[in-house]
C-alpha cells in the first residue's frame, strides 16, 4: 500500500478547531494591521505631495498629491474590503471545519478523545478572546480594528462560537451520515 504524502497522526480532525481559534485572532489582527500600514502609506505621501506644492509651475513640477490621490488614495480605499474578507475567512474556516468532520469517518472509541480535545479548546478560547479584548481596548492601529464589525463579534464571543463547531463537528463526525456499504473505519 502507498502511504506517501499521508499524515501519521490518527485523528488530525479534531485538532482543527485550534487551527480555527488561531487563525481567526491571526487574520482580524494581520488584516487590521495591512488597512492600517495602507492609510499611513496614503497619509505620508499625500503630505509629501502637500509639501511639494511649493514647487508648482517650476520647471520639472509633478503634482504628487494627485498622484498620491489615485494611486494610493484608491488602494486604501480598496483595502478595507479586507474587512469583509476576514468574516468570509473565518466562516469559511468554520463550514469546512464541520464540512470535512461530515466525510470523515471515525470509530465510535474516539467520541471520548474528541470531547476531551473539544472541552480543551472551549478553555483554550477565553484567553484568545481575552487577548483580543485588550487588543480592541488599546486602540491598536489608531483604532482600526473596531471597524471589524462581524469578526470582532466572533472573537469576542469565541469560546462559545467553538462549542458550537465542536458540537456540529462531533455529531457529523460520529454519526457517519456519508459512509459506503462494507467499509472499515479508521481507527
Amino acid at each position: 500500500m502507498n502511504k506517501k504524502a499521508q499524515f501519521g497522526f490518527s485523528s488530525p480532525v479534531t485538532f482543527n478547531i485550534f487551527t480555527f481559534i488561531i487563525f481567526s485572532f491571526l487574520v482580524v489582527v494581520f488584516f487590521g494591521g495591512l488597512i492600517w500600514a495602507m492609510g499611513l502609506i496614503n497619509d505620508t505621501l499625500h503630505d509629501v505631495g502637500v509639501a511639494n506644492e511649493v514647487n508648482a509651475g517650476k520647471v520639472g513640477y509633478t503634482n504628487m498629491t494627485l498622484a498620491a490621490e489615485q494611486i494610493f488614495g484608491q488602494q486604501a480605499e480598496a483595502i478595507k474590503a479586507l474587512r469583509m474578507v476576514s468574516i468570509v475567512y473565518i466562516l469559511g474556516l468554520a463550514t469546512c471545519i464541520i464540512i470535512t468532520n461530515a466525510f470523515v469517518r471515525k470509530s465510535p472509541i474516539w467520541f471520548f478523545a474528541y470531547i476531551l480535545i473539544s472541552i480543551l479548546a472551549v478553555i483554550f478560547a477565553p484567553p484568545i478572546s481575552n487577548a483580543y479584548e485588550t487588543l480592541l481596548a488599546s486602540g491598536i492601529y489608531d483604532g482600526g480594528l473596531t471597524a471589524f464589525g462581524a469578526s470582532n463579534f466572533i472573537l469576542l464571543n469565541l469560546p462559545a462560537i467553538v462549542l458550537v463547531i465542536s458540537i456540529l463537528g462531533g455529531l457529523l463526525l460520529f454519526v457517519n451520515l456519508v459512509r459506503g456499504g462494507g467499509e472499515d473505519m479508521n481507527l
